[in-house]
């Protein structure tokens, strides 16, 4: 069997139609993050964790469940959504976004592994050929946005409307945890409740070359 390699910073984006999610919960979901983690930073302070080796590792662990705690519950707030922009519902819309990032991917030497577009978020694996600095995302990302906005507007006859918001959610996927991260975004529409079959849903897209290794073998 051929074996599927993957780079060992690929990371998963996250990011949202603006409006998508009401301010107070979103609020009250970043205070409860700061919370725990000030209450993480109490019980190991950074003298404890110089000192103990145990501690500096069960900090770390505590503090990945943290962040990850966090971003469920972001995107749970996303899928759970009874009001604001649903937008990138039909298959037009859908395919524009999906076809920016394979334009991206050419012209800024990307991969893209697999795309899930909602009706108002959107996720992406990805990974760059050459650079892998927080700063070049941002810059790929402004990119996808600008353009996607204005296309989404034409699409919708809402010239000047603001489409995206500003602020997204990245996490570098650590080693190992590629397939797990993989399922998570092709199941998106699965745990909204939209289909059943994540794999061949219309609003996703995953990179053929992963089949072997991570679609047959999970179907098997």
């Amino acid at each position: 069997m051929r074996k599927t390699t993957v780079p060992s910073t690929p990371v998963h984006l996250t990011y949202r139609l603006y409006g998508s999610i009401p301010n107070l919960p979103l609020q009250q979901l970043h205070d409860s993050h700061r919370l725990r983690l000030l209450e993480l930073k109490k019980r190991f302070p950074t003298v404890r964790q110089e000192q103990d080796r145990s501690a500096l590792k069960d900090y770390r662990d505590q503090t990945e469940e943290e962040s990850v705690r966090f971003y469920l519950g972001y995107d749970d707030l996303l899928d759970r959504a009874l009001v604001g922009p649903t937008y990138l519902a039909g298959q037009e819309a859908k395919d524009l976004v999906v076809e920016s990032w394979h334009t991206l991917a050419r012209m800024r030497k990307l991969t893209i592994y697999a795309i899930s577009v909602m009706s108002n978020h959107v996720h992406v694996i990805l990974a760059s050929q050459e650079e892998t600095s927080a700063h070049y995302l941002e810059e790929v990302l402004r990119d996808h946005k600008r353009f996607t906005g204005t296309r989404l507007n034409r699409l919708h006859g809402t010239p000047g409307r603001q489409v995206w918001a500003e602020k997204e959610y990245h996490r570098t996927i650590q080693r190992g945890k590629f397939a797990q991260v993989f399922w998570y975004v092709l199941n998106n529409p699965v745990k909204a409740g939209l289909t059943a079959d994540g794999v061949n849903w219309f609003g996703n897209w995953w990179a053929v070359e992963l089949k072997e290794a991570f679609v047959d073998t999970r179907a098997a």
